[in-house]
């Protein structure tokens, strides 16, 4: 078996569950084993039948509100107690904040290998073959994977095209509920009213560096992404300035981001930043100084004062959207 571990959002699924599955379908096609879900839900009602449509054979579904709110050793608790009673063969989840954290706990237990941030895995000639960024995304590494333990791996969001790979009818199985293992309990979320849209999921990223000069202006940069129904996101010097919150970094002390189109205003381009979203399909530089390193990774570049270009840009991209 292999087995994913889908994330929710108010209530959905996350992108990466679609993604997870495409992956788990097509290595099942080669290792001849069924794809399972794990779903962890604090609430009644949500609706998971999109997952018909990706191989999914089976989801085990766990409901209790206590677990509304991620908990590590909630959460790994249930996850161990059905990787020994299933002992799925790969456990596959998303490289976000859960599934790091999640993946290396598992492993841990487990005495298994778990490989992180991996931006893709196949099967070929019986060999399991992983690739990872390394060295702040400067190289990719090739792995081979031999063990026959279970293997836990955390796929970076956006790195696998979804596509409906094969509809099933998925048997949803409703787990038996235990005593959770929470030792911390969440009182209060705060969310700020720009998190529409999370960063790692976005298909469009507007970000703003130290070329923006004050939280005022990232006005011009929600307005473009509102056009583009995309996120804004921010460089580290733009956060440590105070004028956006942390959640909005990209970067290597930030989210690691793969739009399909990063628009970068104002960004000089260090590598701490680079790492975070160079494997975006398509990149688009705005900057005054023609020597800027982001001029180098980018695939269109604009030399020249955002404070012109992104209103004329926005007002243009009005017209033809």
């Amino acid at each position: 078996m292999i087995l994913i571990f889908c994330e929710k959002k108010e209530g959905r699924l996350k992108k990466s569950a679609y993604e997870l599955s495409c992956l788990a379908y097509q290595l099942s096609q080669e290792l001849k084993e069924e794809v399972a879900a794990s779903i962890i839900s604090g609430e009644e009602g949500e609706d998971f039948s999109h997952l018909k449509n990706f191989g999914v054979s089976e989801i085990y579904l766990y409901r209790d509100e206590e677990l509304a709110n991620y908990s590590l050793t909630a959460y790994g608790k249930i996850l161990s107690s059905l990787i020994d009673e299933k002992r799925p063969f790969l456990i596959l989840f998303s490289h976000s904040s859960q599934g790091w954290d999640l993946a290396p706990y598992l492993a841990a237990r487990y005495l298994s290998p778990c490989l992180t941030d991996i931006v893709s895995l196949e099967i070929k000639e019986g060999k399991i073959l992983a690739k990872k960024p390394i060295f702040a995304g400067k190289v990719n590494q090739d792995l081979e994977i031999t063990n026959k333990s279970p293997l836990f791996f955390s796929i970076r969001p956006k790195a696998i095209t979804v596509t409906e790979c094969a509809r099933t009818e998925p048997k949803i199985i409703t787990m038996p509920n235990s005593e959770p293992d929470l030792r911390i309990k969440v009182r209060e979320i705060l969310t700020g009213v720009r998190d529409l849209i999370d960063l790692t999921e976005a298909e469009v990223i507007v970000s703003g560096g130290r070329g923006m000069k004050g939280p005022e202006n990232f006005a011009l940069l929600e307005e473009l992404a509102k056009v583009l129904k995309g996120a804004v996101g921010a460089s580290r010097a733009a956060v440590d300035a105070g004028w956006r919150d942390h959640s909005a970094q990209v970067g290597q002390t930030g989210k690691t981001v793969s739009p399909t189109l990063y628009i970068a205003c104002g960004i000089s381009g260090a590598i701490q930043h680079l790492v975070g979203m160079i494997n975006s399909k398509v990149i688009v530089a705005i900057n005054k100084d023609p020597e800027a390193n982001i001029f180098k990774v980018c695939d269109y570049g604009i030399v020249g004062d955002l404070f012109t270009i992104v209103p004329l840009l926005t007002e243009e991209l009005k017209k033809v959207l």
